[in-house]
């Protein structure tokens, strides 16, 4: 096991098989996708994990599977995603990496998300990334908190592709920091 970034309660680490059968527990809770269009199939959390273990593994950056120190429980992951140029995103921007978390209701609201983006941020900039970015639902409130506490500012809302005029989750918020000057 390779651990890319340790803090204070938190590990950082790569992906290993036995992390697979939480990581789809985690993307069929409702509470933790509430601010998702879908829950995720097994099969479609199997083939994202496979991907973010390759990708990882191969660029030594990404989706980082997070560990606590303590109990050593696997909570979710935190990290970086490559955002190419393809994508269907209304962003002059592309192609850009984004910042972001997914995490175990068990332990939100204790700073995880928070110390585990900062730890991320420091990790990226040592690597050349110059800025980042994180997108969210409008209504997803904890998370335009924690992309705040960790410095980063309002860049501009957009809608999200593929979701209906009306829908809650179409308006988006996007927030950049410059990691280091260009």
């Amino acid at each position: 096991m390779t651990v890319y970034i340790e803090t204070n309660r938190l590990k950082l680490r790569d992906w290993q098989d036995e992390d697979l059968q939480p990581f789809q527990q985690l993307n069929a809770n409702r509470q933790v996708r509430q601010f998702f269009p879908s829950l995720l199939s097994y099969q479609k959390t199997a083939l994202d994990f496979e991907a973010m273990k390759s990708y990882l593994k191969h660029h030594q950056i990404g989706l980082f599977a997070v560990e606590l120190k303590a109990t050593k429980e696997w909570i979710g992951f935190i990290g970086v995603n490559y955002i190419p140029q393809t994508v269907d995103y209304p962003f002059e921007e592309l192609p850009f990496y984004e910042i972001g978390w997914r995490l175990s209701p068990e332990v939100w609201d204790n700073g995880i998300a928070t110390e585990g983006a900062e730890a991320v941020l420091d990790y990226v900039a040592e690597r050349g990334i110059s800025e980042v970015y994180a997108m969210a639902a409008k209504v997803n409130h904890a998370s335009i908190r924690v992309m705040e506490k960790i410095g980063m500012t309002h860049y501009d809302d957009f809608d999200k592709p593929g979701l209906s005029e009306h829908h809650v989750l179409r308006p988006q918020v996007r927030y950049r920091k410059q990691l280091k000057e260009v």
